[in-house]
């Protein structure tokens, strides 16, 4: 299969085949992904077929569900977009859970079908894992009650964890955001990715954006200083490395980096930024450190990608902003909680943050 080095643009809908037309879809020889060693277009959709294949055998179907307990990995990739294809709904089990914690995560949500990896966990600071994805068929999982491609538990270290879904057309509307950034990554570059897969930043930000955006990722080896230097080094490209503030603090305690000319710079969310991290960063390598803020609920927010507007951001394309007594308020229309009715969180079209936020004139 061959194609255009530049991504076909998003619709305002999902169509059924939205994985092989916006994130599978390029040239055969086209770099996509490394972990460790390269891998093209081709050898990802055969990848992707292959898992499809072990999907349906358990007997996953359009409409069904599945449960993925996979480290970050080439397996967790082709698994997933595998999934999608089907037109099954993905649930992520982050891979650092407890078995018991999986079991109450599978028995509160019931998918047919649970896919875990028939090799061990990773070693400590492994980027990726090798993963040999299995799946498991479960006579007492149910089909999806809603058609939501994604589901995913919050962390719940504010309470019970909450179920999470969005659409298709919902991802693709995000990807749509970061195609009108600027300063995000785009064809020709290349994309250092730290930040884990199984949360909206890794997953969407990273891995989903630049499968659709043709921009090589590359998962470190290691997420030391070391590695994650190395990973960066290793091409010539443009580079842009993006994960959480832990990282961007190891990365700007190194003692004495190489050059690294083909750094862009370095874009962090998820956390809060420390004060004086962003002036630390830029003094040891030269570039801006870009922050996002954004919630699994609705993905990326706002943006400064230069870090000019830090500790202000400035809305992402479509986001309309609210501000209610001191909490940030963003519109949507459907709530991302199925199955939940609580008014405090998302009513009257409303997704109600609990984060603490000014809105300015020109944004409100």
């Amino acid at each position: 299969m061959t194609g255009s080095s530049s991504p076909p643009a998003l619709p305002c809908g999902a169509p059924h085949d939205w994985v092989d037309r916006y994130l599978l879809a390029g040239p055969d020889d086209q770099e996509c992904l490394r972990f460790g060693t390269p891998v093209d277009r081709a050898t990802l959709r055969a990848l992707v077929a292959e898992q499809a294949g072990r999907l349906a055998a358990a007997g996953l179907a359009r409409g069904g569900t599945v449960a993925l307990r996979l480290a970050p990995s080439l397996g967790y990739t082709a698994a997933l977009l595998a999934c999608w294809q089907l037109g099954a709904q993905a649930v992520l089990l982050d891979h650092r859970l407890t078995d018991h914690e999986v079991a109450l995560a599978v028995e509160r949500l019931a998918p047919q079908v649970l896919v875990e990896s028939a090799h061990g966990p990773a070693a400590a600071m492994r980027g990726f894992a090798e993963t040999d994805p299995v799946p498991a068929a479960r006579p007492d999982g149910r089909p999806a009650a809603t058609g939501h491609a994604l589901v995913q538990l919050s962390s719940g270290s504010t309470g019970p964890a909450k179920v999470i879904a969005r659409t298709a057309a919902d991802l693709l509307r995000e990807l749509d955001c970061y195609a009108r950034l600027a300063a995000f990554p785009k064809a020709g570059e290349r994309v250092v990715l730290l930040s884990s897969m199984v949360h909206v930043l890794g997953l969407v930000g990273g891995l989903l954006n630049s499968l659709h955006a043709r921009v090589p990722l590359t998962v470190p080896v290691r997420m030391t200083t070391a590695g994650i230097l190395a990973a960066v080094g290793e091409d010539d490209r443009p580079t842009t490395v993006i994960g959480v503030p832990f990282h961007a603090e190891l990365l700007a305690g190194a003692a004495a980096p190489p050059p690294l000319p083909q750094l862009r710079r370095m874009i962090v969310a998820g956390e809060l930024v420390r004060p004086g991290l962003p002036a630390a960063f830029t003094a040891r390598y030269g570039v801006p450190l870009g922050t996002m803020y954004g919630m699994t609920e609705r993905g990326v927010i706002a943006t400064d990608l230069d870090g000019t507007l830090h500790p202000e951001a400035a809305p992402v394309h479509g986001t309309e902003l609210h501000e209610d007594g001191g909490e940030l308020h963003i519109a949507m229309a459907a709530s991302p909680y199925p199955g939940l009715d609580d008014p405090t969180r998302w009513s009257d079209g409303r997704l109600h943050t609990r984060d603490a936020g000014r809105v300015g004139r020109e944004f409100g």
